[in-house]
């Protein structure tokens, strides 16, 4: 009883700690706090300052609470927020301890709360007293769903951001501005407003910032916005108003930015922003303007930006930057500009971005004295050519898009002047030539993009292209292109692009020669990267021609283990236009002798002739097309021949001397029936192909021909399939000459059994089947011979197992077949007098071993009876006598092997005396156990050591150990026990070393 009051007491004075501790760092600390209201759910955030002076507390703290419900129900006099403080917080309220390199991070990711700060709920009991609404500094309402709410604002003093947003029931005049005079920002976008009262804001003389877009203002009077002295950013925007003028922002004399983006603006007086002249920023965009005063930004001598997109004007006035020398961003996007004259930025040398897209330019001037000029936007005019001193003296460049024009041609003039160009887009113009890198001057452009040109003739000298990344040259008229080779000085991976293009040809002299010249030329060592290539081409959908040509780039395709400079992706789309027979053929699926060039002289017609891309062999194919002979005449240099799939009944025709070079002869699908003696064979020949036709055999100097070759290919699948006895000698020569014989599994034979046809490769078919009788009565020799074959073999293998395995068998039928196994295996009756079955010679070191023996073999069926020194032995013997006695006793020895009992004085005698009792016996009278795999024969002497290693150990805890043990164990049986599997072929290495002699099942 005494400790739990204990308990209690601690507790209560833990609890009372906390809450002091909470008062008094909530009283010391400065707060600032903003109030949040969203539709109906009121909060408030504080958050401990920063101190101004001092050292810089390590920890701040952060109070986030949210009220239940709206308040309602208030009497007139009755402060709203004060009410929110006395009401009941929600669950989810909380107060924070955090540290101090956590603060600027919570607003960008609120989870740092949960996840890096400390919880201090207890604390929030003693807020409402000590949290006033003189520590609220923000307010923010949005979506009020009542007027009511707004009064809150005039009970906050020192209010320095006030952003009431998205409210339809907002009323200006019910704001008492003389209560929040301290504010700095307010904003009031999207509330619906129509007008600006006058004088409305007279009193927030400290007001900085003060947003009014996304309203319905149409009108600003002279005296709306008051004497705002110390405004610098108005934000007008989206809204209606029709015009401005000086006195709209004459009490606004620090202004610093004006956005009027979005309003119904028709013009804009010069002296506008005349009593202004500290502004730095300038959006008139969308508006209906027209026409810019020249002297509208006359004395704005800070102004860094000025915008007027989307504003009508078809001009801009010469002089309108005159005083503007701090100007760093101008954008006239979206306009009707026709001309931009030298002095329009002539003083202008700070700028960095000019924005011209969506006009009507035909020309641009140099730029001069433009050392810090980043950007250009020429998008969509009609300019015609691009001038070639344009950036002379804009050495900072980076991004150039004068894409949507009219240019027509780019060369190193265009591009000399570029130090470092990031993107130069000059896409969806009229370019008909590209010629870059022709003088050897080094390109510094990073990205060129020229895709939806007419570009037809494409030079570039690749290697001055030192700073490339990407190429991007897709939909043009290129039909010849010189693939890009190494580039030894790029660093990068570079990407060539020519989609959708005429490309029909491709030349890879310079590739091919880079790629031999990288073995051995150590400059070249920057071709690769990491041994990788660096050159990534996409030529995808483009209508090449798949002619002899173009081998060399299949065969780069196609080959795996060879270094490469190029990699070319998106292949499945690299497709071929001609020839007509491989149109919209995917090129890298096509056969290696799809690609050749035809010629027509000396051809024999219908035939087509032409020089093969492989090999470079002429070739006449007279494929299908109906032919029953061979033609008598072809092209002098003819080496292959195409006969496939007519109606050729023989081949005498091939003696005419036009064929006598003949390296290759394809005849398939023809119905020959046989070849006859008279064939003059072309003495180069390497290549027959006769498959699909009705031959029964070949004649035997062909035989002769083709065995005497030291390299040929021969295709006979597909023939005559009744094979007989007469088969033999086809068959013996497919086998001794396999290695010519390209498709020798399907030189296929019909094999009868039961009435059901099988085919059988002929060179895998018995001569004995070839030759067998027909079938008579019902007897089928073909199946006799099979099933004697395949019973034979189903024999051997069982009987090969069983040699294998026969311990494992025999062990598995005794244990597990017990009613079986003493009807055919008997023991002798010699040790029927021994008074034990096993006598069991170990080392105290494995009596846990041997105690699972004893309780294995002899309490569990079978029963086992055996004699351990420990046990059975009798006091005052010698142990010499014990030994000899125990083993001439026992039906067994069992010894279990380890290098403990081996170091054993007694290990010998033991040993010796289950030695002799064993000699000369076949059966299993000594069982050898090894303790572990560890056990070493090294120390055992040399006689010994050959005993134990004629006999077949267990392991202990090996797989199948207990079945092992007990099949070897004495038992009575019909036969004579045999030697306990005995293995002939054990490694000489498990027999003399520390490993298992017998392998786990």
């Amino acid at each position: 009883m005494a400790r739990l009051l204990m308990w209690v007491m601690l507790i209560h004075f833990i609890k009372r700690s906390w809450q002091q501790d909470c008062k008094d760092f909530i009283e010391r600390k400065s707060f600032d706090c903003g109030f949040s209201y969203d539709g109906s759910q009121p909060s408030l955030r504080c958050e401990s300052m920063i101190p101004s002076d001092g050292p810089v507390d390590e920890n701040f703290y952060f109070l986030q609470i949210y009220w239940k419900e709206e308040i309602t129900n208030l009497h007139d006099n009755q402060s709203l927020f004060q009410t929110y403080l006395n009401s009941p917080f929600s669950s989810t309220s909380m107060f924070y301890k955090c540290e101090s390199i956590w603060r600027n991070f919570i607003d960008s990711d609120p989870s740092v709360l949960s996840l890096h700060c400390l919880k201090r709920r207890n604390c929030l009991q003693h807020v409402s007293g000590l949290i006033s609404k003189w520590r609220v500094k923000k307010v923010e309402i949005y979506n009020a769903k009542s007027s009511n709410i707004f009064k809150i604002i005039n009970e906050f003093h020192f209010l320095q951001e006030i952003d009431l947003h998205d409210n339809l029931l907002l009323n200006l005049s019910d704001l008492n501005y003389g209560n929040i005079n301290q504010a700095r920002i307010l904003s009031l976008r999207n509330n619906n407003l129509d007008d600006v009262p006058d004088g409305i804001f007279s009193k927030l003389i400290f007001l900085e910032t003060l947003d009014l877009s996304h309203n319905r203002i149409e009108l600003l009077t002279n005296h709306s916005l008051g004497n705002l002295f110390n405004l610098k950013t108005l934000n007008l925007s989206l809204n209606s108003i029709s015009e401005i003028s000086r006195n709209h922002f004459s009490g606004q004399p620090n202004l610093r930015f004006v956005y009027f983006i979005n309003n119904n603006l028709q013009s804009i007086k010069e002296d506008t922003f005349v009593n202004n002249i500290l502004l730095t920023s300038i959006d008139l965009s969308y508006n209906p303007l027209k026409i810019l005063p020249g002297g509208l930004l006359h004395n704005l001598k800070n102004l860094e930006l000025f915008a007027c997109s989307s504003c009508n004007i078809s001009e801009i006035p010469d002089g309108l930057f005159i005083d503007s020398l701090k100007l760093k961003t101008a954008d006239f996007s979206y306009n009707s500009i026709e001309n931009v004259s030298l002095k329009t930025f002539e003083k202008q040398a700070l700028l960095e971005y000019i924005n011209l897209q969506y006009n009507k330019l035909t020309a641009l001037p140099d730029l001069r004295n433009k050392t810090y000029l980043i950007a250009l936007h020429f998008y969509h005019n009609e300019l015609l050519s691009l001038n070639t001193n344009l950036t002379i003296e804009a050495p900072s460049l980076k991004y150039l898009n004068v894409s949507e024009n009219k240019i027509e041609h780019l060369s190193d003039n265009h591009v000399k002047n570029y130090r470092d160009l990031e993107d130069f887009d000059l896409s969806k113009n009229r370019i008909t030539t590209v010629q870059l890198g022709i003088t050897n001057n080094i390109v510094n452009i990073r990205n060129l993009i020229l895709s939806h040109n007419f570009v037809r003739k494409f030079d570039i000298q690749w290697r001055t292209l030192r700073v490339l990344e990407n190429l991007y040259m897709d939909f043009n008229e290129i039909t010849h292109l010189e693939l890009p080779p190494c580039i030894p000085s790029v660093k990068q991976t570079v990407t060539f692009t020519f989609q959708h293009n005429k490309i029909s040809t491709l030349k890879m002299n310079s590739l091919l020669e880079d790629e031999k010249r990288i073995i051995t030329d150590r400059m070249m060592a920057g071709c690769l990267f990491n041994g990788l290539s660096k050159n990534f081409v996409d030529i995808s959908h483009n209508p090449l021609n798949c002619d002899c040509k173009l081998y060399p780039f299949y065969n780069y395709l196609k080959e795996k283990r060879r270094i490469k400079l190029d990699t070319f992706f998106n292949q499945a789309n690299i497709t071929c236009s001609e020839p007509p027979r491989l149109k919209n053929a995917s090129l890298i699926s096509l056969p290696e002798d799809a690609f050749s060039c035809s010629f027509s002289t000396d051809c024999p017609p219908p035939c087509t002739c032409g020089i093969r891309g492989k090999d470079n062999q002429t070739f006449v194919n007279c494929s299908e097309t109906g032919l029953r002979e061979i033609p008598q005449n072809a092209p002098v240099e003819t080496t292959v021949l195409y006969f496939n799939k007519n109606y050729l009944e023989d081949i005498n025709s091939l003696n005419n001397p036009c064929w006598e070079k003949l390296t290759e002869v394809h005849l398939d699908d023809n119905g020959l029936v046989d070849i006859p003696e008279n064939w003059n064979i072309p003495e180069n020949l390497q290549y027959l192909s006769v498959r699909s036709n009705k031959l029964k055999d070949l004649p035997e100097y062909l035989k002769n021909f083709i065995a005497n070759r030291s390299d040929f290919e021969l295709l006979f699948g597909g023939n005559d399939k009744n094979c007989s006895c007469s088969s033999k000698d086809l068959k013996r020569f497919l086998k001794e000459n396999k290695d010519f014989v390209i498709d020798i599994d399907d030189i296929v034979c019909k094999i009868e059994s039961n009435g059901t046809q099988s085919l059988l490769p002929l060179y895998t078919i018995p001569n004995s089947v070839l030759c067998a009788i027909p079938v008579i009565l019902g007897f089928d020799p073909t199946v006799t011979v099979l099933s004697l074959s395949a019973g034979f073999i189903f024999l051997i293998m069982i009987l090969l197992v069983y040699y294998k395995q026969k311990q494992l068998i025999m062990s598995f039928i005794y244990i597990y077949c017990d009613e079986i196994f003493p009807c055919c295996f008997n023991e002798s009756d010699d040790d029927d007098d021994k008074e034990f079955d096993a006598f069991v010679a170990y080392s105290s070191c494995e009596r846990d071993i041997v105690m699972e023996i004893l309780h294995e073999l002899e309490e569990k069926e079978p029963h086992f009876q055996l004699c351990i020194h420990e046990r059975n032995w009798l006091p005052g013997r010698f142990i010499s006598d014990n030994i000899v006695d125990s083993v001439q006793n026992s039906k067994r020895t069992i010894v279990i092997l380890s290098n403990n009992f081996i170091s054993s004085p007694w290990f010998r005698l033991e040993l010796r005396a289950a030695i002799f009792q064993v000699s000369g016996d076949r059966k299993n009278k000594l069982i050898v156990i090894m303790a572990d795999k560890s056990t070493t024969l090294d120390d055992i002497d040399t006689e010994i050591r050959h005993v134990i290693s004629k006999r077949t150990y267990l392991v202990w805890g090996e797989r199948w150990f207990w079945e092992k043990l007990r099949y070897v164990m004495p038992r009575k049986s019909c036969f004579e026990s045999t030697e306990f599997d005995k293995i002939d072929n054990v490694d000489p290495m498990r027999r003399n070393s520390d490993i298992a002699l017998i392998d786990t099942v």
